[in-house]
């Protein structure tokens, strides 16, 4: 395998990032919401696109609930294991024919979400940039670089809390392909050399708390003849 791209080294202009991307999270959470929003999400025909901006990037594996003026932001925020893309060059529209080629790399990140304050804001019919775009709620491993021509189509993506597996899901289940992501992300907004796009995360979300641990796996899973094969991690702890 090739060197691993330092994540250190990525200063994204933009961090696209997907909604309910796996139908089981669709599900997980359309549930969590009819209960606060009455309200179903049937057919998701395009991608749901949010944005966290560029100092929402955490390098360092630490999580720490955001506070303004002395006072936590939320009670509840939630881990979300995704496999992230890092844009290789700029697009203002590419093909999906053409889209693997503006995939740099690729890796494992957290969105970390204020659960509460989103539903909240979703609620009251407000942008809920705060639940989601806070200071170091976007976590990313070390990344793979991309060749399309050995790209493994079965790559699955898992998360451990405090050792315990609480999220698992193969790339192949997602709703929306990470071509077509670029595909369609270029001609809406434009791609830019360095962004990064999270690309969605499967069922099993859920809280942390101060002192929790977190071990995000992507990887090739064991089948006969072929070793499980880990090909990034991504370590956090919450202070």
């Amino acid at each position: 395998m090739q060197s691993l791209i330092n994540r250190k080294t990525i200063s994204p202009g933009a961090i696209y990032c997907v909604g309910k991307n796996y139908p089981e999270h669709a599900k997980e959470m359309e549930l969590l919401e009819s209960k606060i929003l009455q309200t179903r999400t049937d057919n998701i025909s395009e991608p749901i696109i949010f944005m966290k901006p560029p100092t929402a990037l955490e390098t360092d594996g630490v999580i720490v609930m955001p506070a303004f003026q002395g006072n936590p932001l939320s009670t509840n925020m939630h881990y979300e294991a995704e496999l992230v893309l890092l844009v290789g060059k700029s697009s203002d529209g590419c093909t999906l024919e053409e889209a693997p080629d503006y995939i740099r790399g690729y890796g494992v990140g957290l969105d970390m979400t204020l659960r509460d304050e989103q539903l909240a804001a979703k609620k009251a019919g407000n942008p809920w940039l705060k639940s989601k775009g806070f200071r170091k709620s976007a976590l990313i491993s070390d990344f793979v670089p991309f060749n399309q021509h050995d790209f493994p189509l079965d790559i699955e993506i898992s998360l451990e809390l405090n050792g315990l597996l609480v999220q698992h899901g193969a790339v192949s289940d997602m709703l929306h392909s990470p071509a077509m992501l670029i595909h369609y992300l270029s001609y809406l907004y434009g791609l830019r050399s360095g962004d990064l796009i999270f690309t969605g995360t499967p069922a099993g979300v859920g809280p942390v708390t101060s002192g929790d641990t977190l071990k995000a796996l992507i990887f090739l899973p064991e089948f006969i003849g072929r070793e499980r094969q880990e090909l990034a991690e991504l370590r956090a702890r919450v202070d």
